[in-house]
């Protein structure tokens, strides 16, 4: 069977971050402060989620088994991000620091919106079912976000955990976050102009009045 063991290059968290580096624009500290956030970001997370420690011994051995060779028959997207992240450095060097910043990470506490602001990328990836709330909710049969929303709840039932628990838990996460740090709630709101509190209000207040009423066992 053939093997293709360069998806160690184009896929996952670490190349998600190959992916922000080769951008370049912010440092690439933030960006690994900003990936903690995002992997673990609940208590009920198993460990096995997406910790830093295993991403930087993955780079370890990324680094010390990296073949030109073997990078040349990578995909040419891949390739050019991850040269693109290295800049004048070489790829296993880049991949060295990259796992240095990821140790540095695990043992520091999360990084508040303060000190690194929070991204659009980090927010679609942490908040993914609260991007364009608008698509759905005005296409002309709804008058209000609050009907629409309604019928989506209504349309869900009974299967209400797969999508309406979801929904819920990530919109009032949101506002909690909001409340407690207005560098996050500035940031969060301006990524995305159809969420605004009052629609997260919605969400939160519809969805538990709805699970209540219907699945209080």
């Amino acid at each position: 069977m053939a093997l293709h063991p360069e998806g160690i290059f184009t896929s996952g968290p670490l190349f998600q971050l190959v992916g922000l580096a080769a951008q370049g624009g912010e440092p690439l500290e933030w960006q690994v402060m900003r990936l903690k956030r995002v992997l673990r970001t609940e208590y009920w997370d198993a460990a096995w989620r997406a910790p830093m420690q295993p991403l930087a011994s993955q780079l370890d051995y990324m680094t010390t088994t990296f073949s030109e060779d073997f990078f040349a028959g990578c995909p040419e997207y891949a390739r050019q991000a991850w040269l693109a992240a290295a800049g004048a450095r070489s790829v296993p060097v880049f991949m060295g620091e990259l796992a240095r910043l990821l140790r540095v990470a695990d043992r520091v506490r999360p990084a508040g919106y303060d000190v690194v602001p929070l991204a659009r990328w980090e927010a679609e990836a942490r908040f993914p079912l609260l991007r364009d709330l608008d698509t759905w909710a005005y296409d002309g049969e709804y008058d209000s976000f609050e009907a629409a929303f309604q019928a989506r709840i209504d349309g869900e039932h009974p299967c209400c955990e797969q999508e309406v628990v979801p929904f819920v838990a990530q919109a009032q996460t949101a506002l909690s976050l909001c409340a407690e740090s207005a560098h996050f709630r500035d940031a969060f709101l301006s990524h995305d102009e159809s969420v605004t509190p009052a629609t997260l209000k919605i969400i939160t207040e519809r969805g538990h009045a709805h699970m209540r009423s219907y699945h209080r066992g």
